[in-house]
């Protein structure tokens, strides 16, 4: 099942492991496998990737490891949507286990470049800050064009528990949630809560801007780090994130900022 109805989908350069995770799902469905399940299969690849990585072990395979991470990531979603078992707590669990493998991986780059511990934290707040745009978006763009709204606009306040889901759970992987994106999700909705693009009911967010902005969105991310590390080219990591990335992130921003500006 889509997250967005089939006339506003775009080109989301963040989702090319869909078509694998929805072949998985089909394959899974007739199992007891389940979206939380999922979750931490791939929060186990990728900590495999972060070990090989830090070893400089078989770069190509833990490049591979993170290309099967983001189709298992997909996956863990598309599973709840297929099962119609939508479900707060696994939204929240693949948000932090996704923060955490990003800031190993990381850390399992620069630690043996030599690269200072700041500059890795540096780069590790602005890989979440440049997902978070494109998530961001994202999320209001399902919820104006009546798609998957299991993820809200603002997590601020708790969620009601599904029938299926363990309050006392769920209410401690909010807080959590809350602690390490919070601040990331205040940001960007006060830089555009005023937006002509974001606050239109009428007319969802244009999938070219969608489009434009999902080179932000952690699939996308990880796929850059798969190509370096099957070019043993890892000391880049730093330069494209910490640099470049929010180079391209300051003039997409400012871009939408300008075009959706009310008069």
């Amino acid at each position: 099942m889509p997250k967005l109805p089939p006339e506003h989908k775009f080109w989301d350069l963040s989702d090319y492991a869909r078509p694998g995770a929805i072949w998985l799902v089909r394959r899974l469905l007739p199992t007891s496998v389940g979206a939380i399940t999922i979750t931490w299969l791939f929060t186990i690849v990728g900590l495999i990737s972060v070990v090989l990585i830090y070893n400089r072990y078989a770069l190509v395979l833990a490049g591979g490891l993170l290309i099967l991470k983001s189709l298992l990531d997909a996956a863990d979603g598309e599973m709840a949507r297929a099962r119609n078992c939508p479900s707060h707590t696994g939204r929240y669990l693949d948000s932090i286990n996704d923060l955490i493998l990003n800031g190993l991986v990381l850390f399992a780059i620069g630690i043996p470049l030599m690269v200072p511990v700041w500059q890795i934290l540096l780069t590790w707040f602005s890989f979440q800050l440049q997902g978070t745009i494109f998530n961001y978006f994202y999320v209001v763009k399902r919820h104006q064009a009546s798609g998957d709204i299991t993820s809200r606009i603002s997590e601020f306040s708790p969620p009601i528990p599904y029938p299926q889901e363990n309050p006392a759970i769920l209410s401690v992987l909010h807080k959590i949630y809350i602690i390490c994106y919070g601040w990331q999700d205040w940001l960007i909705n006060m830089l555009f809560k005023d937006n002509q693009i974001v606050c239109a009911r009428s007319s969802p967010i244009p999938n070219w801007i969608m489009s434009m902005i999902s080179i932000f969105g952690l699939g996308f991310q990880l796929l850059i780090l798969a190509v370096l590390l099957c070019f043993d080219n890892l000391s880049l990591t730093f330069p494209i994130f910490l640099i470049l990335y929010n180079l391209l992130a300051v003039a997409v921003l400012a871009s939408v900022y300008v075009l959706g500006r009310k008069k």
